[in-house]
């Protein structure tokens, strides 16, 4: 095949690109897989991502700030985040940068009562409604400790009202 049909073929994916890159905040990583799976090759994929930096589209530093900041709100723990983040094929730079940004290992604690809090708005503070809460909390990344201070405090104060 030549160079200029191949050419022609990415034309449509790349003509795409802009409105992949709107529908949500994507990672370099997500964009090349997107472009390759579309059948670029690996150069032009990579030729796209630096053109898509280069002008302002995508950047990987804020990825990591947004998806980071939105798990954060949504009561998801630190350690949780960063593997989430590294899912989404951020690099370390951008997954430390975030964490300086939110200085979230401090909040863990905070996040977790958020989520106790919201859980027992809609819950009776029962034996099983605790377990559930625990398996909650441990599926969001919170270590064992936290959770069982989070659990004490949350149950002692909804159990004596």
């Amino acid at each position: 095949m030549s160079s200029s049909r191949a050419e022609g073929k990415g034309r449509p994916v790349l003509a795409a690109l802009p409105r992949y890159l709107r529908s949500s905040v994507r990672s370099s990583c997500e964009v090349v897989a997107y472009l390759r799976r579309r059948g670029l090759s690996p150069q032009r994929a990579a030729r796209a991502v630096l053109e898509s930096q280069a002008s302002g589209l995508l950047d990987d530093e804020a990825c990591a700030r947004l998806w980071a900041d939105h798990w954060a709100r949504r009561g998801w723990a630190w350690a949780a985040i960063r593997a989430k983040l590294s899912l989404k094929g951020l690099d370390e730079r951008a997954i430390d940068g975030a964490v300086r940004h939110l200085e979230a290992a401090a909040d863990d604690g905070a996040r977790a009562r958020l989520v106790a809090a919201a859980y027992l708005r809609r819950h009776a503070a029962t034996p099983t409604s605790q377990r559930t809460l625990a398996r909650s909390l441990a599926f969001r990344g919170f270590d064992a400790d936290l959770i069982d201070r989070v659990l004490r405090e949350s149950f002692e104060v909804s159990l004596s009202d």
